[in-house]
């Protein structure tokens, strides 16, 4: 059965659209930094803020000075720019490109990003939190661009998981390797795409399946309604109810990280017009999702080129109000006609694999 999923359309994201900003990964700026042609790499942060962390082999261009800087700038090579995470990077290269530099692009995530996942000897920004006690494990399935997660106490270890793949060897591995105790298993949402992993989980672990209130599922389950906790030693998840792409959708929120499954992807929103509601989605980004800090970071349900997504794993809300296609449409009309035009056709198995998830 995974085998013939493979193949199959991803039911829930618009292809990409000419006229975004550009932006560029940070594993793909780093490739492009080792050529022998590499990009004109610009930082526009105060000059404090190079006292902390820099890219080797910049220039820097603090974005209030940019407009007069552009006869310094090349237009015969790529520009791209880069702040801490993202924000006044972007409004640089809409800037650069109104001015006639086609080439532009920002780093995508930021020299925060960069220095994560592309070049962990670039200094980070100081964090100032108490040490932390909450063991995070983020599980990426390749061959379909799903993305599950696994959170616990490490004083207690006990945890739980979201959103669990169909293939559960990979859970069952971490489960062991670290003696956790699985607490609970938490579907964000019923998945169209894949086969859900759920009721392995619980048959392997005996941890209840905990699904939204307004969820169809025919298997045992507890449900979940807005403002329920689930504890997990010291820890605690929170539920904040975000129907729109499926009328049954959760979001999830640990400290200062949301788990948005499909309601908020990175750079874009799930599909509505498959059962959903655009209407909702709308209510529940800006009446609960976006109200949240800037810095909260956000982690979807699915990452990469299958899904028309970047090839990244996490994001911040701030990040994501000032370069996601779906949040920048600027106001509820624009945004109610983006989420429900311009859509592929509903693929071949998207009733077949819901009925699956809701039966067992």
């Amino acid at each position: 059965m995974a085998e013939a999923l493979a193949d199959l359309p991803h039911p829930y994201f618009r292809p990409p659209r000419a006229g975004s900003v550009a932006l560029i990964a940070p594993l793909e700026l780093r490739r492009l930094l080792a050529s022998d042609d590499p990009p004109y790499l610009v930082d526009v942060r105060p000059p404090t803020e190079r006292l902390l962390a820099r890219i080797p082999n910049d220039r820097s261009v603090p974005l209030d000075t940019i407009a007069g800087s552009l006869t310094s700038l090349p237009h015969d090579r790529p520009i791209v720019a880069y702040d801490h995470l993202g924000f006044q990077a972007r409004r640089a290269v809409e800037y650069l490109r109104q001015q006639g530099f086609d080439r532009a692009a920002a780093l995508e995530g930021g020299i925060e990003e960069y220095a994560r996942i592309a070049d962990p000897e670039i200094p980070r920004y100081p964090v100032d939190d108490p040490p932390n006690r909450l063991f995070f494990r983020q599980l990426p399935r390749p061959e379909s661009g799903c993305l599950a997660y696994f959170v616990g106490d490490v004083d207690e270890r006990v945890g739980i998981l979201i959103d669990p793949g169909h293939d559960v060897a990979p859970y069952r591995a971490l489960l062991a390797e670290g003696n956790w105790r699985l607490a609970a298993i938490v579907e964000t949402h019923t998945h169209a795409d894949h086969l859900a992993g759920h009721a392995a989980l619980h048959a392997l672990t005996g941890a209840p399946i905990h699904v939204s209130r307004r969820s169809p599922a025919q298997y045992p389950h507890e449900r979940l309604a807005e403002g329920d906790a689930l504890r997990f030693g010291h820890e605690e998840i929170t539920v904040l109810e975000t129907p729109g792409h499926t009328l049954d959708h959760l979001t999830l929120r640990v400290r200062d990280r949301i788990f948005t499954g499909d309601t908020l992807l990175l750079g874009s929103c799930g599909r509505t017009d498959l059962g959903g509601s655009a209407e909702r989605l709308w209510e529940s980004l800006t009446e609960k999702l976006l109200l949240l800090p800037s810095e909260t970071e956000v982690y979807p349900a699915h990452y990469g080129a299958r899904h028309a997504l970047p090839e990244r794993y996490v994001s911040t809300l701030g990040f994501e109000r000032a370069s996601n296609e779906a949040l920048r449409q600027g106001s509820r009309e624009a945004f109610l006609t983006y989420m429900t035009e311009g859509w592929p056709p509903k693929p071949a198995d998207f009733e077949r694999i819901v009925a699956a998830n809701l039966a067992n």
